[in-house]
């Protein structure tokens, strides 16, 4: 297989409005890592791109834009590329030049929190989309040109980096930490190496949000994420160190849960973290038990529909003014009464998902929006019995929590809050059927493709 990696930084050059907590009312105040673009391509039979994008995340306007561009200018089908972002809460949610495919309700330029979408001007969002896609498309072309023969391996291990937020209580949950909670701990990396045998790649995935750092922090940054990668790259030299974020929508750093709460990291705090989790990608390498993984690649992708409840406009009310609340949730609620009355008011949403199979022992499960941790146990115990499966989430867009059917019974954040999203209301427990079954289906078709 040949192969080649690259980076480069996307850090606005001037103050915005970072997005991943309600509570924040001001715009960034300075840079304390650089926020960066990366790319791996992987060309066997086929060529495969990944990129990961330092970004809470981004809606379809921005992914079907850059997609759209890859295939014109490189041939890439929307399957063969993966945009995996890291989730950061110290950086910005990514929109296009489509207005039809925007998520709206934030833009980077905007100075709090509004009430209704024609406040925002998105003229600021869109040059940097622009300047997102060309970098992307230099990126790409870099690695076109300088590919190079070498080898991917695979080695697995366990971490305790990431706990549950989602603590039972009754007949439903509180946002605490559940330290008893069944989470996948499991951490993936994979290594590209040249002819010589030098390492040139680290690619390691776990699921964790990145907020060890919480709203009091506005320096840009890649949170935990960031530093881990810093200190892989600075232990192997001319190495690109890549996080692919999996499936942790309820899930935290440990290190910032004290007791029955979590707590707000300092940056050195946050730093420890992100350093503990590169000290278990180390462990995983150092003791040398990668296996190769004999590139034959196969690619699907599917787009079912996931449906909400039918939720009455008089359940938002108490939430307009609500005094536990913030501007953020008071606005949001009056949007949603609105859309909801006016008729705009999403009750469906289509929900990407891919598979890559990169050999017959090896197969990367990659779902749209903040995905569940149970999804990830779910999706290993399902097609993951006679091989390693990677389960990215925040992959090709993050519109909204993806909970399972356990969650939604529950309620509790994850499962309550698509109000934000200008969706009706909470999903309907089947999604998790249409989601289970939708990559039953085409791991099947993979499996028994020529």
């Amino acid at each position: 297989m040949r192969f080649c990696l690259t980076s480069e930084v996307m850090t606005p050059d001037k103050p915005i409005f970072m997005h991943g907590f309600g509570s924040r009312t001001s715009k960034s105040e300075g840079v304390h890592d650089q926020l960066y673009i990366k790319a791996a391509m992987l060309e066997a039979n086929k060529t495969l791109l990944i990129l990961t994008i330092d970004a809470l995340g981004s809606d379809r306007s921005f992914v079907v834009g850059i997609k759209d561009a890859l295939k014109e200018k490189f041939g890439f089908e929307h399957d063969e590329v993966l945009i995996n972002f890291s989730h950061t809460h110290h950086s910005v949610f990514l929109t296009g030049m489509d207005a039809g495919l925007r998520r709206g309700a934030y833009s980077m330029a905007q100075e709090g929190w509004t009430e209704s979408e024609e406040e925002l001007d998105y003229s600021e969002d869109e040059a940097y989309y622009l300047f997102m896609r060309d970098t992307i498309l230099r990126m790409t072309e870099y690695c076109r040109d300088h590919l190079e023969e070498g080898e991917l391996a695979i080695g697995r291990g366990k971490s305790g980096f990431a706990v549950s937020r989602r603590k039972p209580v009754g007949d439903g949950v509180v946002w605490a930490p559940y330290y008893e909670g069944e989470i996948d701990k499991e951490l993936l990396v994979l290594t590209l190496t040249d002819s010589s045998g030098a390492m040139k790649g680290i690619l390691y995935n776990y699921g964790c949000h990145t907020t060890a750092m919480g709203p009091d922090n506005l320096l840009l940054s890649n949170d935990f994420a960031g530093q881990t990668s810093r200190v892989l790259e600075e232990a192997y030299p001319d190495v690109t160190a890549i996080f692919l974020q999996g499936c942790g929508g309820e899930l935290k750093p440990l290190r910032s849960a004290a007791g029955s709460v979590f707590k707000s990291l300092s940056i050195a705090e946050m730093e420890e973290a992100g350093t503990e989790l590169a000290n278990d990608v180390k462990g995983i390498l150092n003791r040398g038990e990668l296996r190769p993984v004999r590139c034959k690649f196969k690619t699907a992708m599917a787009d079912p529909l996931l449906y909400t409840e039918q939720t009455e406009a008089a359940f938002y009310d108490p939430m307009t003014n609500h005094p536990d609340y913030n501007a953020f949730y008071w606005n949001a609620a009056k949007r949603t009464i609105r859309a909801i009355e006016d008729g705009t008011i999403k009750d469906r949403l289509p929900h990407c998902i891919c598979i890559w199979q990169l050999d017959d022992d090896t197969k990367l499960v990659a779902m749209e929006g903040e995905v569940s941790t149970e999804y990830s146990l779910l999706v290993k115990k399902l097609i993951g019995s006679s091989c390693t499966v990677l389960t990215l989430g925040y992959t090709n867009g993050v519109y909204s929590y993806v909970p399972t059917r356990k969650m939604i019974r529950e309620g509790g954040y994850e499962a309550g809050c698509n109000f934000f999203f200008h969706l009706r209301g909470p999903f309907v427990p089947e999604i998790e059927d249409i989601i289970v079954g939708q990559i039953v289906r085409l791991d099947y078709n993979l499996s028994n493709a020529e």
